[in-house]
């Protein structure tokens, strides 16, 4: 097939190959190694800040997606001078760039991070998936680009925060991206669908692969013949059904397009912004313990061991993530306070909802062995000539199965969609003592339990009306087919080691605590069930291995995945599908917020949250797309304070 290419390689290109990557030489931006030492400051009091820290308007405590889509539009006002700190060194290897590698996990671009023992889940534990890499997920995350449904968004503008409904996002979710259509050769030849007025013009670049495998569709005929619907776009507001998704990939490269390469990369030489990796804060100062008005923050120079310091003019801006940015805010006297006492941080703000609303998508990885046809998903690993021919073709040409990450045709589908049974489940979540399902802190604080309370009570409206996915159920015409849980009842939480408070936190999801989330996972296995059953997919003469046929009832199917692994050694059943969120979410103080709609932290000032913890309600898709959209509103929020 591609004979004449693999004779074709050069010995320019073969000095290239390095272990099968191609050795990429890049500019790094600057990358200062060492800042200011200075002395530990009690307490976090001014009067501990160092006068030699340097100073800056806007300190980022996170250069991964939001932190540095923040970054480039805060920088563009030449007279503000803006610092980000990221915990990571640059990774810009093949690893990271190249769109096949994104199907497999990047483990070392991540944090190591291992979560308590899951107790619905028989007190496993499992890995808890972060970016730990200059782009943070952007850079480690498997490309694809989708948007939820206009009620996901809603219901978080339901929540008491103006402006951040669709209406509101809408015109953020088009400045971050700038799609890019396929030829007419490749939209012929895959039948890619799409509407260029749901894009804008952004940094981002969106696109779809020049490669889909042929057993990828008769699952689209599957989805037909069971009556779901078909969605030309799903990123105009409308995403329930199944549909194509763009991935964060350039169109003329063929490479990943990232917040790093996207949004810092084209600015770096600005003078008025700069970049420290290998940085870990620790700890955000206050001028004093009465007003809390941040005015720098405490690091460690992973590089030296040394303690540093950072002066900031303006504000403190937190983008370390759904389980960083909850840690250094206790780390820094601010959480709940039997924790901060137990792990000996002086309390400065007594604030249990930092850290709770820990949300993510759990996932069952469900399979069945297929006869399927030539090239088919894994080929790329398990046939050695197709790999070479393959790569060839990425090299010389930039196309091929090269240029696909994950999967790029999904099914997110709502829960009448899944079952008849939507009112009983309904009614029986409405009539649930909420507190005998979440963790401790909730039936201890009444704040907490109002806004849980009032996320349920949006979410029973929307799962019956349809309006939102409670399922994704990917297809790429592999036998794999995992069931994401987008809109799981039960809550989390992440809070400081106290043994260890700088080290990693400890992560509880809490995944499947709330029998609703047992019932809405049995739903979306039986729909799959369907779905293989079909005449579509018959031909591909499946056969079930996960959970297996013999697992028929709620509770066999459940234990069976919890004790399952994968071909690969893998759970079958996670917590987590690396979308952590939530845990210092949008909503009024009174029902649990940490940040208003202002993104500014409660009882603080100068101090904001622009990272996927202020999701108050996760929603039914990948995330990147959504943060891209929340990290240019922030921007401009931020710019519009008038500091």
């Amino acid at each position: 097939m591609f004979a004449s290419l693999r004779s074709g390689l050069t010995p320019a290109w073969a000095s290239l190959l390095v272990y099968g990557t191609l050795a990429v030489a890049s500019v790094l931006p600057r990358d200062t190694a060492d800042a200011a030492s200075a002395d530990s400051a009690d307490g976090g009091d001014y009067s501990g800040l160092s006068s030699s820290a340097q100073c800056y308007d806007y300190i980022i405590v996170g250069g991964g997606l939001t932190g540095l889509v923040a970054a480039n539009r805060l920088s563009e006002n030449g007279r503000s001078s803006v610092l980000v700190l990221e915990y990571g060194p640059f990774d810009r290897s093949n690893k990271t760039l190249w769109p096949v590698n994104a199907q497999s996990l990047n483990l070392a671009d991540m944090f190591n991070i291992t979560s308590a023992p899951e107790p619905a889940m028989g007190g496993q534990r499992y890995s808890v998936r972060a970016g730990s890499v200059p782009g943070g997920g952007s850079t480690v995350n498997g490309m694809e680009l989708d948007r939820a449904s206009a009620a996901d968004y809603d219901s978080w503008e339901q929540l008491g925060n103006p402006g951040w409904g669709w209406k509101g996002l809408f015109p953020y979710f088009k400045k971050s991206t700038d799609f890019t259509p396929p030829t007419p050769e490749i939209q012929a030849k895959y039948n890619y669908s799409w509407d260029e007025s749901a894009y804008g013009n952004g940094p981002l670049q969106a696109s779809f692969p020049d490669f889909q495998y042929p057993d990828n569709y008769p699952f689209f005929d599957a989805f037909a013949e069971l009556n779901i619907p078909w969605v030309k776009e799903h990123a105009a507001g409308n995403a329930v059904g199944y549909f194509w998704t763009p991935a964060s990939l350039d169109p003329k490269k063929k490479t990943r397009s990232s917040s790093l390469n996207a949004y810092y990369d084209p600015v770096s030489g600005r003078r008025n912004l700069n970049m420290l990796t290998e940085h870990q804060v620790t700890e955000v100062l206050f001028k004093n313990s009465r007003s809390l008005e941040a005015v720098g923050v405490k690091a460690i120079n992973r590089k030296t061991g040394k303690e540093v310091q950072f002066r900031a003019n303006k504000e403190v801006i937190l983008a370390a993530g759904a389980v960083h940015t909850p840690q250094i805010l206790q780390l820094s006297g601010i959480g709940p306070k039997d924790v901060l006492q137990a792990a000996g941080v002086k309390v400065k703000l007594d604030f249990p909802a930092v850290g709770s609303n820990f949300q993510d998508h759990p996932v069952a990885y469900l399979n069945w062995n297929l006869t399927n046809t030539f090239p088919y998903p894994g080929i790329l690993t398990a046939n050695q000539t197709y790999y070479q021919e393959a790569l060839a073709l990425y090299l010389y040409h930039l196309t091929g199965p090269f240029t696909k990450a994950q999967g790029s045709s999904t099914g997110f589908l709502s829960l009448p969609m899944l079952t008849d049974k939507t009112s009983s489940l309904l009614a029986d979540l409405s009539a649930q003592d909420a507190t005998s399902y979440l963790p401790s802190a909730y039936a201890a604080n009444k704040e907490l339990l109002a806004g849980y309370l009032a996320q349920r009570k949006i979410l029973v409206n929307q799962l019956g009306a349809g309006s939102v996915a409670v399922l994704e159920l990917p297809f790429s015409g592999a036998g794999s087919m995992p069931n994401a849980v987008e809109k799981p009842l039960s809550r989390g939480t992440v809070y400081l080691n106290a043994t260890n408070p700088r080290g990693e936190p400890v992560v509880t999801h809490y995944a499947f605590q709330n029998p609703f989330d047992k019932s809405q996972l049995y739903a979306m296995v039986e729909f799959t069930r369907k779905l293989m059953a079909t005449d579509a997919v018959k031909s591909l003469n499946p056969v079930e291995t996960i959970p297996g046929p013999q697992y028929q009832t709620q509770d066999e199917v459940f234990n069976a995945l919890a004790a399952g692994r994968t071909a690969f050694g893998s759970p079958a059943l996670a917590p987590t599908f690396a979308h952590p969120s939530g845990t210092c979410p949008m909503m009024p103080r009174k029902i649990g917020g940490v940040v208003g709609p202002d993104l500014l932290v409660y009882g603080t000032r100068k101090l904001s949250v622009i990272d996927s913890s202020i999701l108050p309600i996760i929603p039914a898709a990948h995330l990147q797309a959504s943060l891209y959209a929340v990290g240019e509103k922030a921007a401009d929020i931020i710019k519009g304070r008038g500091w």
